[in-house]
């Protein structure tokens, strides 16, 4: 049965914190500890869990601030679920943090938090519902409105997350498959197929490729293929439903064909090689999700996260708003395009930054639908020569659907640009005896008319669109106009607990990798909300000090002139003539 948690508001009998010398009872309310319990602990609106329980009358769930904050400290600092329970037990920063007042007391064993976090992958798996992303949306909306940030400018960048599998080759991941569908059959079927199994039980999957001469590896697929074959024939009937068969049978249709013999009936089983196989092939058994994807000579088999975050120079501090997580394969444009609907529903986004993997149609289509600038400070494409302007020299003026409409030459000369006679072609004619004077003629890209006096410049919509993205991007890179730059420390913030960038996550499977990565991203920001409630509180400090001096200061001069008027009245201070 599902209850919200308000016994922490409440201070028992026995609260500790009560006990404590009031020196550290000020360090505590100073700690982030404190600054966790106000802001994420105390905030966090628990009843979308509520689907997660039960409605008949049982006994009552464990808080779920306190399971949800428990996962955020994890990632956060990086703990493994042993150091977490004892940083519960004997860290008094911890137990303020997550409002436990009695040291005496040990609310839940670790079982809890697994159930609680299988609780939420399921959910995730089943519905398509995250629901610590809804928290995540909720507490952060209601710090950009406490703290009264400008929303309007935002960035994004994505990371690549290695998911925590083992690297395989493609035969030992093939081994590992078999040797799976082998434990899952029943006695009388693994009595039946022990003939065609036994090649692959003696000892595990990399054992077995140890023994594999490179010469012989090609028989040896082709012989795991012909296995597999039999079996995802002969077994469909039995195991159909089991997720080990779905998992033979997705690996043997991305591994092999099966193609007609010309010389009998029998099929011919054959192993796939180069541009067959698929980067979202599985890429381990425990992770069905994973993917695999090169990125700047580097593999690697997991998931991608992009994260978005204000970026208005005007504020105080910069919070993470959106957090993705998907496929790696998934691509940057499409991350943006995923993310506008809902930042521009729940923020004032106006302009958004991102690198130049951002870039492509689907994202200006998407940018102009929401009315959202967009600025790349790089542009995906062929480089611009450098002895001939480009079209990014021109200045682009495009109408709401994305077609050019005017254009202004490197001269100054501005001209309407027509349609041309093909469809999704331009033309912008500017006038040649204008042209025959400008200091650009030589190097200009626009070409001498064959009927007409004019100079023309052909173009289609996409064409007019990268030069105008581009030119923005060329203007980002003066002194202090990159907005972007400054999310790379936020990536690196937000992994830093797991090695870094791209580092291994400590968990698979892509319901908990979005767990941990939306968990990491709450302690940025708390962290981040912390050190500016520090800072405040020091300048306040400090200026109360300053002007308490200057007030003693006056008040003493005030004393001083008012005791030597009084004296002089008297006599015993003589007047200066």
């Amino acid at each position: 049965m599902f209850r919200e948690n308000n016994q922490h508001l409440q201070h028992g009998l026995f609260d500790t914190f009560q006990q404590l010398p009031a020196k550290v009872q000020q360090r505590l309310e100073t700690s982030w500890a404190d600054t966790f319990y106000r802001e994420v602990f105390c905030r966090m609106d628990e009843s979308p869990f509520a689907v997660l329980y039960s409605d008949e009358p049982s006994r009552p769930n464990i808080p779920i601030n306190l399971l949800v904050c428990v996962d955020i400290l994890k990632a956060g600092f990086g703990w493994s679920d042993e150091e977490l329970y004892d940083e519960i037990q004997f860290n008094l920063q911890v137990r303020h943090a997550l409002g436990l007042r009695d040291i005496s007391i040990v609310p839940f064993e670790l079982r809890t938090v697994y159930n609680f976090r299988n609780r939420l992958s399921r959910h995730m798996q089943e519905r398509g519902e995250n629901l610590l992303e809804q928290v995540f949306v909720q507490i952060t909306d209601e710090h950009l409105g406490t703290l009264k940030l400008k929303t309007g400018h935002q960035r994004m960048d994505s990371v690549m997350i290695s998911s925590n599998i083992r690297q395989t080759t493609r035969l030992q991941l093939l081994i590992e498959v078999v040797q799976r569908v082998w434990r899952v059959l029943t006695e009388e079927d693994q009595a039946q197929y022990t003939a065609v199994f036994e090649a692959y039980l003696q000892g595990t999957s990399g054992q077995y490729c140890y023994r594999v001469k490179g010469q012989d590896l090609s028989g040896h697929l082709a012989a795991v293929g012909q296995l597999m074959y039999q079996l995802v024939t002969e077994l469909e009937e039995q195991y159909a439903e089991q997720p080990v068969y779905q998992m033979l049978q997705r690996v043997f249709g991305e591994h092999f064909a099966v193609e007609d013999s010309e010389e009998s009936d029998a099929a011919v089983v054959r192993a796939k090689v180069g541009d067959e196989l698929s980067a979202d092939s599985l890429q381990s058994p425990d992770d069905w999700e994973a993917t695999y994807r090169e990125k700047r000579g580097k593999g690697y088999r997991g998931y991608v996260s992009n994260l978005t975050e204000t970026c208005d120079p005007e504020n105080p501090l910069q919070l993470i708003t959106c957090v993705q997580v998907g496929p790696n394969l998934t691509d940057d444009e499409q991350m943006l395009v995923d993310a506008l609907p809902g930042l521009k529903a729940r923020t004032d986004l106006e302009t958004v930054w991102t690198d130049g993997g951002a870039t492509g149609p689907g994202a200006e289509e998407a940018c102009r639908e929401h009315q959202v600038e967009h600025v790349p400070t790089s542009i995906r494409g062929c480089h611009v020569s450098s002895t001939k302007l480009g079209l990014s020299a021109f200045e682009w003026e495009l109408d709401e659907a994305g077609d050019p409409k005017t254009v202004c030459c490197p001269g100054g000369q501005q001209v309407t640009v027509r349609a041309g006679f093909s469809p999704g072609r331009f033309i912008a004619d500017f006038d040649a005896t204008v042209c025959e004077k400008c200091s650009w003629a030589d190097r200009c890209c626009a070409e001498p008319r064959k009927r007409r006096p004019a100079r023309a410049v052909y173009v289609t919509a996409r064409q007019a669109q990268v030069a105008r993205l581009r030119r923005r991007s060329l203007e980002t890179r003066k002194p202090g106009g990159n907005w972007r730059a400054a999310i790379e420390s936020t990536v690196r913030s937000v992994t830093h607990p797991f090695g870094g960038q791209a580092g291994k996550l400590p968990v698979r499977g892509q319901p908990r990798v979005t767990q941990v990565i939306f968990c990491s991203a709450f302690m940025v920001n708390l962290r981040r909300i912390w050190r500016y409630e520090r800072d405040l509180a020091e300048k306040t400090s400090e200026n109360l000090r300053l002007s308490l001096l200057l007030g003693f200061r006056g008040l003493r001069s005030w004393f001083h002139s008012r005791s030597v008027r009084r004296f002089r009245s008297f006599g015993l201070i003589p007047v200066k003539s």
